[in-house]
């Protein structure tokens, strides 16, 4: 018994000569904390936009997207899909309004107004196999007027200064 423990220990001596007590060190040794680095911070860079065609035909383009997604979703039982997609066309609607002289914009009012009633419809009475059609109707009557009037194509000289509030 005595030789089975002198020779575990010899054993033991033998394989922390060769391998050398850097790991044991390393092991119970603690790390240094490292100074904290100091906290940078970017300004942020005021941009000055004003509406131009680019800017127009983004929104149209936006509007025109968010315009086909309600048709799409307004026989689908999802209200919320629904609600969202009139909620982005009334705002793509609107933020192309903001952009034109005040003669197109008084233009555009009625079909604004026309996508208010219409999200106030789909709000208050939800989308039934009823009203359906009719709110598909209103809606594509809304797009092709839209389209027609307010393409970005025939809009390139009613851009206005600045943006109207």
């Amino acid at each position: 018994m005595v030789r089975t423990i002198a020779f575990y220990f010899i054993l033991a001596a033998c394989l922390c000569s060769l391998t050398g007590c850097a790991s044991l060190k390393k092991v119970f040794s603690s790390k240094k904390d490292e100074p904290a680095k100091p906290k940078t911070y970017q300004s942020l860079k005021k941009y000055d936009v004003h509406p131009s065609i680019e800017l127009y035909t983004k929104r149209y383009i936006y509007w025109k997207t968010w315009h086909k997604e309600l048709l799409a979703v307004l026989a689908h039982s999802n209200n919320k899909k629904t609600m969202v997609a009139v909620e982005q066309d009334i705002a793509n609607l609107t933020d192309m309004q903001q952009m034109l002289t005040d003669e197109k914009s008084a233009e555009m009012q009625p079909l604004v107004d026309e996508m208010l009633d219409i999200e106030r419809v789909i709000k208050k009475e939800r989308v039934t196999g009823g009203n359906a059609v009719r709110l598909r109707i209103r809606i594509e009557t809304v797009g092709r007027a839209v389209k027609k009037d307010f393409s970005y194509r025939k809009i390139e000289g009613y851009i206005a200064d600045d943006f109207r509030r």
